[in-house]
């Protein structure tokens, strides 16, 4: 049976989500989206993004620096040459900020195949239309590999967008969707980064256990990414085996939209 997704009431500081879990307990869920912010009768609930915001991140420090180096390349003839068109003060901003518009580009990536999954699930949910393709190469390409994905996968969808609270450790957080595959109950997280990185078996961990406190019954986590150079499917780590992140080849894709 699909799981029910709670109530929402429209409040003044944000938007009350009823979440109902299986013991027969509710716990209302405010959440200010302008903020970001959490809290459960007025106790702040901080999320697990924000949690794992706290774990250092290493390799950001390596891109930074790599998209920086990137900019001096494309624009050293800009500074070197007979006529130049850049100062050393611009060459050197545009070097300090490069990241920043890297990380906007990859944002607005993210955002737009996160919104065409969202619209996607809940068309087959029978809760809206079919989602219209982006006008972006890389969005595009992305999207593709997910609906491959559901080509190789028996998949049943469950909830989108849902709004979860672990009231043993008081947390909260948004779970892109839930869904059984394979005959496993999971929560999904959809990733369009470069890399899996291990932030992104903690969040779906933390995830998990908060729908095992709702929903009263034992949660895999399966996570989606697009590996668009060798035509590979990153899409699965079981709890039980930490190691068990499954590749599939994906099959060649029907132009006919079915998802």
């Amino acid at each position: 049976m699909r799981p029910h997704q709670g109530t929402k009431t429209l409040t003044s500081n944000g938007v009350d989500h009823e979440i109902e879990y299986h013991d027969g307990s509710v716990v209302i869920l405010n959440f200010d989206p302008k903020k970001h912010y959490y809290n459960v009768e007025g106790a702040y609930a901080p999320s697990v993004t924000t949690i794992l915001d706290s774990i250092a991140k290493p390799a950001l420090v390596p891109w930074a620096a790599n998209e920086g180096a990137k900019f001096y390349n494309m624009n050293a003839h800009k500074l070197l040459g007979k006529n130049p068109s850049m100062t050393e003060a611009e060459m050197g901003k545009g070097i300090r900020s490069a990241y920043k518009t890297s990380s906007g580009q990859a944002l607005n990536v993210g955002l737009m195949v996160h919104k065409w999954c969202e619209e996607a699930i809940l068309w087959k949910l029978g809760k809206g239309p079919a989602p219209g393709m982006p006008e972006n190469s890389q969005a595009e390409r992305a999207i593709n590999a997910f609906r491959e994905w559901t080509k190789i996968n028996e998949i049943e969808w469950h909830t989108v967008e849902e709004k979860v609270y672990h009231r043993g450790h008081k947390y909260a957080g948004t779970v892109d969707a839930t869904a059984t595959i394979n005959d496993e109950y999971c929560v999904i997280d959809f990733k369009t980064s470069k890399s899996i990185y291990s932030s992104y078996h903690l969040q779906c961990a933390a995830y998990a256990k908060a729908i095992e406190d709702m929903r009263g019954k034992e949660v895999r986590a399966a996570m989606w990414k697009n590996k668009s150079r060798d035509g590979k499917i990153y899409l699965k780590l079981k709890f039980s085996d930490p190691q068990d992140m499954g590749t599939r080849e994906a099959p060649p894709r029907d132009e006919d939209f079915d998802f």
